[in-house]
């Protein structure tokens, strides 16, 4: 006779056949789940009259075009206006942006002023253009749902150019003991500028995600449980191209700069 007639044997081969037929029957593995916290705000601080700039600039195109990220990483570019004087004035740079980028400095208690710079939702900052770090550091802000939960929603462009914007917020946990800021960046993206002079002098550079408008829509207390909705109206200008045009809406501390939650919609 036969070992595997045996009563003990013939439970051991049921079971086993058994056990086979759940794995085989059962479902594929379903992917790992995302990380639940975004999206995530990446403020770029960049210049076309600086030569280390354009490497930065196509990292920033790259990680707001990338499927993988969408709906997660919203990518704003802020172009100073401190590298004028090398004889290349950046046709998207305003002094305001300088200005917002000198405000995080002293939010991190540094001296340190250059471009290409990252920020990542107002708390972390590194090389625009080093790719890994870059990545490590919204992987480091996407491990936690953020504090608060950001709404933004836009009517149709009006005939004469302007652009109703609908905002809310809420507080999910105290950050704060005073007001946050609800800002709202209008972006325009595909821009393709012949450089004539200076550190690009020749070159043909693409801006993507560039921040044309940056207005604060309402504020709300940084305490659990604030919330507050809120409507504001932005003139679009004639030479922006409105199928290329974003708005963004983000919550962040006035007093230490963090941002604590975001969204995004593309004008249509």
């Amino acid at each position: 006779m036969n070992a595997m007639s045996t009563p003990s044997s013939f439970l051991f081969l049921s079971l086993a056949l058994l056990a086979l037929a759940v794995r085989s029957d059962a479902a594929p593995s379903a992917p790992a789940a995302a990380p639940a916290g975004g999206p995530v705000v990446l403020e770029l601080f960049t210049s076309q009259g600086c030569s280390s700039c354009p490497p930065a600039d196509q990292l920033l195109s790259k990680l707001g075009s990338d499927p993988k990220l969408a709906g997660r990483v919203i990518p704003l570019a802020f172009h100073v206006d401190y590298w004028d004087y090398i004889g290349w004035r950046d046709p998207f740079d305003a002094p305001r942006w300088s200005q917002r980028q000198q405000a995080y400095a002293k939010a991190f208690h540094s001296n340190r002023i250059y471009t290409p710079q990252v920020i990542v939702d107002g708390r972390t900052e590194c090389v625009g253009s080093e790719e890994a770090e870059v990545l490590r550091r919204v992987r480091d802000a996407l491990a936690a749902p953020p504090p608060g939960r950001v709404t933004v929603a836009l009517d149709p462009l009006t005939p004469d150019g302007h652009l109703r914007v609908q905002v809310g917020a809420k507080v999910a946990r105290t950050v704060a003991q005073g007001d946050l800021d609800l800002w709202v960046a209008v972006w325009e993206t595909g821009l393709v500028t012949p450089v004539g002079a200076g550190e690009n002098a020749s070159r043909t550079l693409r801006n993507d995600f560039v921040v044309r408008r940056l207005e604060k829509a309402l504020a709300l207390p940084g305490t659990a449980g604030a919330e507050r909705t809120g409507e504001i109206v932005l003139g679009v200008d004639k030479r922006w191209k409105t199928t290329a045009l974003g708005v963004a809406a983000f919550l962040q501390d006035p007093a230490t700069l963090q941002i604590y939650g975001a969204a995004s919609q593309a004008v249509r």
